[in-house]
């Protein structure tokens, strides 16, 4: 396999772990909002919309996970044992 195609299925592979980790922070604070939210006073409009982000946001985390993982099983059925970062996705 020529260089430029290893690396290229790498960087691909960061950039899908960045982007997991980056949003997994995002999903972690919308899930604390939406227990301050629900734990005080707040109108049932407001609650729904941070829901409806946060299913949103579950929803595009786990796109991320099974496009990273087929990069990954691509870059191992290609590469072979080339070992890869940790991977911030849950194994599938």
């Amino acid at each position: 396999m020529a260089l430029k195609d290893r690396a290229n299925r790498r960087l691909l592979i960061e950039g899908l772990a960045a982007d997991y980790r980056s949003l997994d922070a995002t999903t972690t604070a919308t899930e604390e909002e939406l227990a301050a939210l629900e734990a005080g006073p707040a109108a049932p409009e407001s609650v729904a919309a941070v829901q409806e982000r946060l299913a949103a946001e579950h929803e595009q985390l786990g796109q991320l996970a099974l496009e990273g993982r087929a990069a990954v099983d691509g870059f191992r059925a290609v590469c072979g044992g080339e070992e890869l970062p940790p991977l911030p996705w849950p194994p599938g």
